[in-house]
């Protein structure tokens, strides 16, 4: 017997009466399968009409629900689905749904953000690999030496969002001033490297955001016309 049901074939062999005890059937490329387990499911594993209105109505139960990630991919329509790296079976362009890769998928993402994101440190070392000279800050924070320094912000309870960039150099600053010119060479350090590089709007400081950022939309830095 073979037939085609929601563009599977379906090919069922009664048993021959020697070796085979019960049918076998195949569902596309799956390979002969020993309907000897469909016993505990009331299917008389000998009738090749009761395996195949076991096989078709379990064919319609998958296709009315999301793909099972540990279910054989050829229970799907051909083209439907495909499997991940560890094996599971997975809708085409989706993610497995496995809760093993789902977790991995979220581990990956946080890390990926971390990568992608901003700190004090990495953007200080950014600053001193292009020859600005960082301040030498005491444990609270006042400079001892001349330079710029780094400082991480939270935005809206994420961190690695942005860094505001100060320079030290005795001077009292106040809103509203324009910036020192190491600053500005400093934001241009930043822009040629494609970070977003905004002034903050209450003070005579830098906020710098990561790569391909949009930062806030406002403030950007301009370069000071000559």
């Amino acid at each position: 017997m073979q037939t085609t049901h929601r563009g599977r074939t379906i090919t069922i062999s009664p048993p021959d009466g020697t070796d085979d005890v019960c049918c076998t059937f195949t569902i596309g490329d799956s390979g002969p399968r020993f309907a000897a387990s469909l016993v505990v499911s009331n299917v008389d594993p000998t009738d090749p009409d009761g395996v195949h209105a076991w096989l078709t109505a379990r064919i319609d139960d998958y296709d009315q629900h999301p793909v099972k990630p540990l279910t054989y991919p050829w229970w799907y329509a051909p083209g439907t689905v495909t499997t991940c790296p560890r094996g599971h079976t997975k809708a085409l362009d989706a993610d497995c749904t496995d809760p093993s890769c789902v977790r991995d998928a979220r581990i990956a993402a946080r890390r990926a953000a971390l990568r992608t994101g901003i700190t004090a440190a990495s953007l200080t070392n950014v600053l001193t690999r292009a020859g600005h000279v960082p301040a030498q800050l005491r444990y609270d924070r006042t400079p001892k030496t001349v330079g710029f320094s780094c400082g991480g912000e939270t935005v809206d309870g994420r961190r690695n969002t942005r860094v505001c960039v100060l320079w030290h150099d005795g001077t009292h600053r106040l809103p509203g001033d324009d910036l020192p010119d190491e600053l500005h060479a400093i934001a241009r350090t930043l822009t040629g490297k494609r970070y977003r590089v905004e002034v903050h709007p209450d003070s005579v400081s830098l906020r710098v955001y990561p790569k391909g950022s949009q930062g806030s939309g406002q403030h950007a830095y301009t370069p000071p016309t000559t």
